[in-house]
């Protein structure tokens, strides 16, 4: 669920949940970073002067340095009076890994295309920014150091800090926290960042948190969505305003029983779930850029009505395969309307003279190159057969079918568990870049409750096999210890620069999926480990 499209749906459809930070009148108590986006940041307006330091150690220093300031803005704007939590990415699950590997591989694809565009630019390597690398370490050791022993000076009880040599992303250690201490029922509590995810970990939250807001300066993209927003002001989004607003829209606008409420926002994190995230792709008949929710609400309170999809830790599977049974009805005539808005976008001209411009077009290429969408065509009888040939690169057996939409339903109910209670399988993974048709997933949902993930007592990676799983080819020599010369030498058939893209359903080239070589986790662990 990318953050400008629904950031841009709440704007339209909740824009009171929009509070001025200088005008908030309650107490504000804690503080709590997700903090890796402050480090891009600051990347982003350092690296214009990229070539005005000696070298990259002197780079990174003034890196860690604006990193260190920029949260000691935010506290001082802020202002709690209790406790500030600052929080970096630590070694993440597997599922998270999938997506890193993914995204860091199209930086790099995408720095080549920007250099062959804009012609050759030296730039530091901003996949440095992963847990384990000499980077990291020398930020967590001067955010800790920096901030060490504060607490007087920000008129704080407690300042907490956990780098990225602890494991968990930023936003789920920082929600594990406040589940671990009552305090947060009674306390005002603001969370740095904007990312869809911490937007629904927030309303996940709000029966621990009741008062907690999601706090970050507005974004670039706000100005196109509503101009009497002022993009130089600093918001906080009312979560417990919009839990509101959402718990009447799923309940027909009648206000239901108190166990009901937490139930039915419960439901609709849910149903986000199937317009994509970190860990599971968007159905291509429902996307967010177009009208999915709209979609996802509207199949709800047709089929759902006063029953639920989950209470947060168990699935109704019997609700979900109603659900799923009311959008396989729909799914063709969704997907044909998809098709049209995608006609109409291909339809759109690029110029392609100025270096914006042509950078422009490539961003856009997957609107105007469409092979596999018009190879599929749902306007000629077995698309369904080509969907699995052009996607997942095999014949549509029953099998198959059956072996993703099993992997889809355990990502479901991985991801309910992980926005709830924490990661319940450090291990497990969605093994595709797309998901199965409706029509299919259908004909394997239980319709009685079930657990999809056993428990089990899988543990998460260390460092230096995140770095060795997720780094490309390029940047193997950030993992310490020469590890990436030997991954090469003895490996070599994990690590490619050439890789199909498919951008099938996609709208920017940012949204694409490479088909990168299968690694096999547990090779790469005891290889690793044995160096």
């Amino acid at each position: 669920m990318g953050v400008p499209s629904y950031f841009a749906y709440l704007i339209r459809n909740h824009k009171e949940m929009l509070l001025k930070l200088t005008g908030f009148k309650k107490q504000i108590n804690n503080l709590y970073f997700d903090s890796n986006s402050i480090i891009y940041d600051a990347l982003r307006i350092l690296s214009k002067d990229y070539d005005n330091y000696k070298n990259d150690d002197d780079f990174e220093k003034a890196l860690i340095d604006m990193v260190c300031v920029n949260l000691e803005n935010y506290i001082n704007d802020v202002k709690p009076n209790k406790k500030v939590l600052i929080a970096f990415d630590g070694v993440a699950p597997v599922a998270k890994l999938e997506q890193q590997r993914t995204r860091r591989h199209k930086s790099m694809l995408e720095k080549k295309i920007m250099n062959h565009i804009s012609g050759e630019k030296k730039e530091w390597n901003k996949t440095a920014i992963t847990p384990g690398t000499n980077f990291m370490d020398k930020l967590n050791k001067s955010v800790g150091y920096y901030f060490k022993g504060k607490e007087k000076q920000y008129g704080l009880e407690k300042f907490i800090f956990t780098g990225s040599d602890e494991p968990g992303e930023g936003e789920h250690k920082l929600f594990g926290y406040i589940r671990d201490y009552e305090c947060h029922k009674h306390e005002v509590t603001v969370v740095y960042g904007l990312d869809a995810d911490l937007i629904m970990l927030c309303l996940n939250h709000l029966r621990i948190s009741k008062n907690i807001y999601l706090y970050r300066e507005t974004p670039e993209f706000v100005k196109s969505i509503d101009t009497s927003i002022n993009p130089n002001e600093s918001y906080l989004l009312d979560i417990p305003f919009l839990a509101q607003r959402i718990i009447l829209e799923m309940n027909g606008n009648k206000k239901p029983s108190t166990t009901q409420e937490t139930n039915k926002l419960y439901d609709y994190i849910f149903l986000c779930f199937f317009l994509g995230n970190d860990f599971l792709p968007h159905f291509p008949s429902v996307n967010i850029r177009t009208n999915g929710i709209d979609i996802m609400l509207n199949a709800y309170k047709e089929v759902i009505g006063n029953q639920n999809l989950t209470n947060g830790t168990i699935i109704y599977w019997k609700n979900v395969r109603k659900l799923v049974k009311f959008l396989a009805e729909n799914e063709y005539d969704n997907l044909m309307d998809e098709y049209e808005i995608r006609q109409k976008w291909e339809r759109r001209s690029f110029k392609s003279g100025t270096k914006e411009e042509k950078i422009n077009k490539y961003l856009n290429i997957p609107i105007k190159n469409r092979e596999i969408e018009k190879y599929i065509n749902p306007y000629e009888s077995f698309w369904q057969k080509r969907y699995y040939e052009a996607l997942f690169n095999t014949d549509e057996t029953h099998e198959f079918k059956k072996e993703i939409s099993v992997n889809y339903m355990e990502g479901l109910e991985w991801v309910m568990n992980y926005y709830t209670r924490g990661c319940v399988d450090w291990r497990w993974h969605y093994k595709y870049n797309y998901p199965p048709l409706f029509n299919d997933l259908l004909k394997f949902i239980p319709s009685f409750d079930t657990v999809m993930i056993a428990p089990n007592n899988h543990t998460n990676v260390s460092p230096c096999v995140q770095l060795s799983y997720v780094l490309p080819i390029e940047s193997l020599p950030l993992i310490p210890n020469n590890i990436g010369e030997k991954l090469l030498k003895e490996r070599g058939e994990y690590y490619t620069k050439q890789y199909d893209i498919k951008w099938a359903f996609c709208k920017y080239m940012w949204e694409s999926h490479l088909e990168l070589p299968h690694i096999d986790l547990e090779d790469l662990e005891e290889f690793v480990i044995n160096i």
